[in-house]
């Protein structure tokens, strides 16, 4: 028996007229008509930055549409061949019925393979592209947020609104916010909170993210902690990254991404966020250790970091703030010599303690004198509370603390107790850590077993096609929709499965038990009940 080449290139014709009108038709609605767009938080984008978003989100809509085109297409043709009596012919001249399954294998492979082509590659470039032409406009973006009831949110740790937003004509790349209200936030908890007179943000690119930094001038503010009113001239906000129009989430990530963040979690920002917040919190405890023990041996501390001089003493010891909030000085008297100058300052009371900043090297060591007499060259003078220079760390301390690796970090001393914040931060590091681990591997598994579907329902609608002699096109979308929506919602199912602790392997058994029980209906259809 020959092979039917002719019969082959008419299948094969046929599905592909179908595949195209429907694939371009389901894009067009799904792409165009707004279901994509449903991603984007429009609010935040220019008219410009529209009309460039419609071409970018096409992939989107091909990724979600060729597989339903491809499953439609099988069991339309082979339906209507079916219902035809196109087989009844076939088997009569002698065909095989399994060859004219071939083209159908042709189409569910390319369909598959273009599938986890887009949602693997194309579609995370794509995310990439639209964030980096959306960030060449910050300052439109900026003003466009601020006009949200929440203001813009840096780096999780400021939350800002303003009445206006300008550019800033002395750097191109730079916005001014006039009449500002703030909101200071550390590990969710407000702590500062007030208003500014303007603050003056500057921006940059750094590994595809956009990264801020600035300052605020004119503060008035209540720190919750100290439970005190303050007022400041001038404040730095640290660099922090803007949220980007659409945030870089593992589920963007593409395919060679995601297999180095599974291999490598901590490189992932999340991740490597709580593990600074953890080196920071284990720094910041090591200091105030070494501060009381200097004490002990010295009964007193002398602070030097090459800029700052600050020689400390006090008729008693030092007392510890509870929860790692810094060191408390009762009657103490204070040596400080800065940019030049030396000045003595006797106070009632200090505190001492580490500023909040995103590392140790950031961070600098404050200390407020209450009830403060000033002496200084000749001249004295009384404050209700001083601020003095701040110093940097030890840079010893920071060293030390840097060279620690992540496992070091997430193992507790032997007399920890379970109460210690220490403990409690490592707790939330290490569940970070294996949330991003299992959200990877979900993710993974999830292209691909959606790209296993679309090989295993187009085989399978198309011998539902011919078995249920499917001539009517609502019938043909019926055979093919079916055992579509099961797979598509056993795989979503297994995928939220796969991202918890108790239930990760379960999910992704969830996920691949769908498809092999397509897979074993093809085998079932092709080898019983077609051939008869």
């Amino acid at each position: 028996m020959r092979f039917p080449w002719i019969l082959q290139r008419y299948i094969l014709r046929e599905m592909g007229k179908v595949f195209l009108l429907t694939a371009i038709a389901m894009t067009g609605v799904i792409g165009l008509g707004g279901g994509v767009l449903k991603v984007i938080k429009l609010g935040e984008m220019t008219p410009g930055q529209l009309a460039w978003l419609m071409a970018l989100l096409l992939p989107v809509a091909a990724a979600l549409t060729l597989p339903i085109a491809a499953l439609f297409s099988a069991s339309a043709t082979y339906g209507r061949f079916s219902a035809d009596n196109e087989f009844v012919a076939c088997r009569s001249s002698g065909i095989d019925m399994r060859l004219l399954f071939l083209p159908t294998l042709a189409l569910s492979l390319a369909s598959a393979t273009v599938t986890f082509l887009f949602i693997s590659f194309l579609i995370p470039g794509m995310v990439r592209n639209l964030n980096e032409f959306v960030g060449t406009d910050v300052g439109a973006m900026i003003q466009q947020r601020l006009k949200r009831p929440k203001g813009i949110t840096l780096g999780g740790r400021y939350r800002i609104t303003a009445d206006n937003a300008v550019m800033d004509p002395s750097d191109r790349n730079g916005v001014v916010l006039q009449r500002v209200s703030f909101v200071e936030v550390d590990d969710q908890e407000w702590v500062r909170f007030g208003s500014a007179h303007e603050i003056s943000l500057r921006f940059d690119r750094l590994d595809d993210r956009l990264r801020v930094w600035g300052w605020m001038n004119g503060l008035s503010y209540y720190d919750r902690r100290d439970e005190r009113f303050g007022d400041i001239a001038r404040q730095d906000i640290p660099p922090n990254e803007l949220p980007t129009l659409v945030p870089l989430e593992i589920k963007f990530l593409n395919l060679w991404q995601l297999l180095h963040f599974w291999r490598n979690p901590d490189d992932w920002r999340e991740v490597r966020a709580e593990t600074d917040r953890l080196r920071l919190a284990l720094g910041r405890r090591a200091l105030y250790e070494d501060l009381f023990t200097a004490w002990n041996d010295a009964d007193g501390w002398v602070l030097d970091d090459g800029h700052v001089r600050l020689a400390i003493r006090s008729p008693s010891k030092p007392l510890r703030i509870p929860r790692d909030g810094g060191i408390e000085l009762v009657s103490p008297t204070i040596e400080e010599v800065a940019n030049g100058r030396s000045r003595t300052v006797r106070a009632d009371r200090a505190v001492l303690e580490l500023s909040r900043g995103d590392s140790l090297e950031e961070s600098v060591i404050q200390i407020e004198a209450y009830g403060a007499r000033v002496s200084a060259e000749g001249t004295s003078a009384g404050r209700a509370k001083l601020s003095l220079v701040p110093a940097a760390p030890p840079q010893a301390l920071i060293d030390s603390v840097a060279r620690l690796s992540t496992a070091e970090l997430m193992n507790p001393a032997p007399d920890a107790s379970d109460q210690d914040p220490l403990a409690k931060r490592r707790a939330q590091a290490a569940g970070v850590r294996g949330e991003v681990v299992r959200k990877i591997a979900a993710t993974i598994c999830e292209r691909f077993a959606y790209s296993a579907s679309v090989f295993v329902l187009v085989i399978l609608g198309a011998a539902l096609g011919v078995v249920f002699r499917g001539a009517q096109v609502v019938t043909a979308f019926g055979i093919s929709f079916l055992p579509a929506l099961l797979v598509i919602v056993l795989i979503v199912m297994g995928k939220q499965m796969a991202q918890n602790a108790p239930t990760h392997v379960g999910g992704l058994t969830v996920m691949w038990g769908g498809i092999v029980f397509i897979a074993a209906l093809d085998v079932w259809f092709l080898t019983k009940v077609v051939r008869r």
